[in-house]
This record gives C-alpha cells, structure tokens and sequence, in this order.
C-alpha cells in the first residue's frame, strides 16, 4: 500500500544551525511560516523538515506516501488496532492520516507520489577489465564540479522492539521485509510495487529516535567530492566510505550538529514487484559491511543520542 517515502521532520533547538549543515550536505531550504523544508535540487519535495522546538533535537515525524485505495485500507486497518487518528500537528502539516506507531513515534501517510527524477547529466561511462565503455575520453570528472543528492532515499529509526515494529509496519502499511540482522538487531523495508531496497529500517535501542536518514549521489566521484566539501566545513566524518552488505551500497556517514547522522550513499538493491527475493538473517559484520576504508563502524554508531 505504501508506495513511497515523503520526508522526515526533525525538531531542532535552533534552526539557522540545521539549516546550515542541510545546505552543507548540499539540499536547498524552503521556508515556511513555522518550519524550514530542505529538498534534493530540482526535486519538488519537502524530504527533511526542520520545526525549532527550543529543545534538543528530537525526531518528530515521518511522512509516506499511498494511493487513495492504500489509504482507505490503511485506515480500517489502524480502526480494527483501536489506534486513534490524531489531527496534524502543526499549520501547514501534510493532509491525511497522522497516528503513533506502538512505540509512540508520530507518523503521516498522505496520498502522494515519489516526485520526479531531474536527470541533469548522463551517468558516466566506465571502464573495467576487459571491457572498456569510455573511449578516447578522459574519466576524471571537472574539479569544479558541484554534486547535490538527487533524493533522500531512506531513514533509519530507532526501536525497542524492532521484530514487533517491523511486523506492525508490515501489517498495517504494507511494507515489505527484504532483510534483517540476527538477534532482532535491525530489519529493512521496502514499499510495495518496485522498490529500492529499503526506504524505512530499525535498529534496536532502549528506545525510539532518529538514526539516520540516506540521500542518494549520481555517481562514486559525486558522493566523495560532496564528502570532501562537508569535511571542509568542519562537519564530523562518521563512518565510510564502504559498502554495506544489506542493501549492497556504498556509504558515508557524518554527523549532523546534533549527533544525528547523515548518510551520501551509490548503488543500491532495486527489487522489482515480482522479484523472487527472500529476506535473509545477516550477522552484524557481514550486515553492516562488505569493506570500509576505517574498518568497523565506530563504537557509537549505533547510539540513540535522543536518550542522553
């Protein structure tokens, strides 16, 4: 039922701080009357909005999109759990239906589709062994390139359950498990119809928050010159670059001001509607990654910062 992911909304203590590390990550700012909206360029949609709560930061909500079908189905089904419909939490919030997940994370389905590609450049030809695509041309992109993520591809929270809120997701939403980590570690989902990998993952804590949220990059030299610009500017280097089993695709993780993380990521699992895919238990290394240039995740990368 759920065919696409919409945004994120984070509540921040001061907003010139969040706006300025999107804007570093290389998102444009929307401003609205009482929130920032920050969108991939040329892509008409909000993908992370940024409401100033005065407070730590704290994940707020999360936006999907559905089919005017999806949503009636989604609405009996929240109707037959006893779950309440709340009304939208702010002035100018998305239409559609707004409730809490079990463990009390705020989410919106509306009826929307994925906005469209902007597909400013062709992708680049590459040349492996024996097989030789680039010809008579150099492949060293311009040094004066300026890469901008193309869409936010998917968000990672925090559960104390992650089996329980991955069924209920499931259940309830019609999302799909393509893979999870033993021992209830995490679990990745993906909307229904063809779909990247995943577009909604948990990983477990001792309780809910935001993780991280994964904006996709045209190509390898466009994630490492965007990195190379985000260290320039005194932005924390997490995590990468590397390749992450589960998903298959290469990543590079920074902190934002808050100990949130933002993730520049290439070449993600696509798995088609009618694709015979299995999810399969991974263990944590194999999971979490193929190689890293700085070898194992940090010792906090998995930490819920909203806790402290």
């Amino acid at each position: 039922m759920i065919t696409s992911l919409q945004h994120i909304a984070l509540g921040i203590p001061d907003m010139t701080v969040g706006v300025d590390f999107y804007e570093a990550f290389g998102l444009e700012r929307v401003d609205r009357p009482n929130h920032v909206a920050m969108r991939c360029f040329g892509r008409d949609q909000d993908q992370v909005v940024l409401i100033e709560t005065g407070q730590k930061r704290k994940f707020h909500h999360f936006s999907l999109g559905t089919t005017a079908a999806g949503m009636e189905t989604i609405a009996q089904r929240l109707q037959e759990r006893g779950i309440t419909r709340l009304d939208p939490p702010y002035a100018g919030a998305p239409a559609g239906l707004w409730f809490r997940d079990p463990e009390g994370s705020l989410v919106n389905v509306q009826i929307a589709e994925a906005a469209d590609f902007v597909r400013d450049t062709p992708a680049p030809l590459k040349n492996r062994p024996g097989l030789y695509a680039r010809l008579g041309e150099k492949g060293c992109p311009p040094f004066d390139i300026q890469p901008r993520p193309r869409r936010m591809g998917h968000f990672i929270l925090f559960a104390q359950d992650v089996i329980a809120q991955s069924h209920f997701y499931c259940e309830v939403l019609g999302l799909r498990l393509s893979d999870r980590i033993v021992d209830g570690y995490a679990a990745f989902m993906r909307t229904s119809g063809d779909s990247d990998h995943h577009v909604v993952a948990l990983l477990k804590s001792a309780a809910p928050g935001f993780h991280h949220a994964s904006f996709e990059m045209g190509d390898i030299d466009e994630a490492g010159v965007a990195a190379t610009r985000l260290l320039s500017k005194g932005y924390k280097h997490v995590w990468g670059p590397g390749r992450h089993g589960v998903g298959s695709n290469y990543f590079h993780y920074f902190r934002d001001p808050w100990n949130g993380m933002a993730e520049y990521f290439h070449d993600i699992d696509y798995i088609p509607e009618q694709a015979m895919w299995e999810a399969q238990e991974w263990t944590k290394k194999d999971g979490m990654f193929l190689w890293s240039a700085d070898g194992p995740p940090p010792a906090d990368f998995g930490t819920n910062y909203e806790m402290d």
